[in-house]
């Protein structure tokens, strides 16, 4: 009898059958036709996003277990690996986040503070450049996934220089927070730094999503004097974190984070995205 994507589905996520047994299940689901609204997918995300009991009309349905959330991330990114366009759904890549987030060990999905990544000088004259910047050609807003209010800090004066002493200092630290396989520092490179712009009348905060980096840095700007709110939440660990002046904290891009909404004034961050530099590319000097 020809198994159902349900059924391999279900083989998959039992986690106590043998681990042959379930990977060939795998194999068959990924082999199959598997669009946006066949259950199994839905089933899937329903597994990664919702981990608490949830009440439906009909029955209470059981919460997932840590380990089931966890092959539900696998099969997801196994899917997604063989269907591209699943790629798409924001939704689709918040329940990847998440499953991520809870798949990897303690020392991976816990963010790091990196203290005084630029010193509060260093910060204000950043920050001059760019409100100088923003006063005479405008933000803007490159980052179409998920976009913010903000500017390359290749476009200020002295960018480059700027990008390459939080470069110096920012990627040592990667190594020393989450392992040997994030390192050595001339192995990465920061492929997008820009400064981003939160404004408790306009675009006050970022909702939950991932960074298209390996590795992820936000520093705060301003004072936070200046404004009220903000800093950076992390879901699966059910952590916020508010740095200071300088203080940048550092993470696994492909872990779910959000922009919490500040309440007052304006907020101001750089933000740093780091990938692992292509084998046939040199370090810059």
């Amino acid at each position: 009898m020809l198994e159902t994507c349900d059924d391999l589905l279900c083989t998959w996520l039992s986690v106590r059958l043998p681990a042959s047994r379930r990977w060939t299940a795998l194999s068959a689901l990924c082999a199959r036709r598997v669009g946006r609204r066949d259950p199994a997918l839905l089933r899937l995300l329903l597994h990664l996003e919702h981990p608490t009991r949830r009440r439906t009309r009909s029955r209470e349905r059981r919460a997932p277990t840590r380990p089931e959330r966890q092959a539900a991330a696998v099969a997801l990114l196994q899917l997604c690996r063989h269907r591209p366009e699943l790629r798409d759904s924001a939704r689709v890549q918040a329940a990847i986040a998440r499953g991520l987030a809870l798949a990897l060990p303690a020392r991976l999905s816990t963010p790091q503070i990196l203290p005084q990544l630029l010193s509060r000088d260093e910060c204000a004259r950043l920050l001059a450049l760019a409100r100088a910047h923003g006063a005479e050609h405008g933000w803007s807003s490159l980052h179409r996934r998920y976009p913010t209010v903000d500017m390359p800090v290749a476009a200020l004066s002295g960018g480059p220089a700027i990008a390459a002493s939080v470069a110096e200092r920012a990627l040592p630290a990667f190594e020393r927070f989450f392992g040997a396989e994030y390192g050595p520092p001339e192995s990465l490179v920061v492929r997008d730094c820009f400064v981003a712009k939160y404004d408790a009348e306009g675009q006050a905060g970022l909702g939950g999503h991932l960074d298209e980096s390996v590795l992820s840095l936000v520093m705060t700007l301003n004072e936070t004097s200046e404004f009220e709110g903000g800093g950076t939440y992390f879901e699966h660990a059910d952590l916020h974190v508010a740095p200071e002046q300088g203080d940048a904290v550092c993470f696994l891009g492909k872990v779910l984070h959000e922009g919490r909404p500040i309440t007052r004034g304006h907020r101001f961050v750089l933000v740093a995205l780091v990938d692992r530099r292509p084998a046939a590319e040199p370090p810059t000097s």
